[in-house]
């Protein structure tokens, strides 16, 4: 189930239109993910402007695609496995993720908002494989700030780390261990959309999308 998952979070993406309007009003222009610090277009984000961004990419498709490969691994893995298997356990796990997913990203923004932290992802400048990959493992946990430099993660971290108490699992993995795994399965799954968000143009072109 989850290399199905992986392939539709790939090729359906790629047929998504453009959501950046071409009259957008002010909230909504702000700098496309591609622009990076070194561009001449590129700004920092107001904090109005962090929030609607935010709002605008809460639910993307592909993160709710990438939602249901988590669940798809949950599903494998028979996690927790109190809730047994079948189509209506899996939906449940579906919405686990989507539910700790909305709770990462409410704790994300004010965090983001106080230490000037930029989430948006831009793409690397480096041309090899190996350098791309790395930058997009890396932006995980080191990205820009409003001035355009670099910092820790900060949100990445707190967010990540505070939705893994996911308190509607049972008991047993309201521990500090399962918590701090559930954690970093989380900084991973962000690492991979990075690796997505990467080499997605790539992907198109090789699916003959874009020329």
């Amino acid at each position: 189930m989850l290399p199905g998952f992986i392939t539709l979070a790939l090729t359906v993406s790629t047929l998504m239109p453009n959501q950046q309007p071409a009259n957008a009003t002010a909230p909504d222009d702000t700098p496309q993910p591609t622009s990076g610090p070194h561009s001449p277009e590129w700004k920092g984000l107001t904090v109005k402007e962090k929030l609607h961004y935010d709002w605008r990419h809460l639910f993307d498709f592909e993160n709710v695609v990438f939602a249901g490969v988590g669940a798809s691994f949950d599903q494998w893995r028979d996690k927790p496995s109190q809730w047994g298997e079948g189509w209506g356990p899996f939906f449940g796990r579906y919405g686990s993720h989507l539910g700790q997913y909305a709770v990462q990203r409410s704790i994300m923004f004010p965090v983001q908002a106080i230490d000037h932290e930029d989430t948006r992802y831009f793409r690397s400048k480096r041309t090899t494989f190996q350098g791309r990959l790395g930058d997009a493992f890396l932006h995980t946990i080191w990205r820009h700030n409003d001035s355009g430099g670099m910092m820790p993660a900060y949100s990445e971290f707190l967010g990540d780390y505070g939705a893994a108490a996911r308190m509607w699992w049972p008991d047993q993995y309201h521990t500090g261990s399962a918590m701090f795994v559930a954690g970093s399965d989380t900084i991973l799954v962000d690492a991979g959309i990075n690796v997505f968000h990467e080499f997605k143009p790539d992907i198109m072109r090789w699916l003959h999308f874009e020329h």
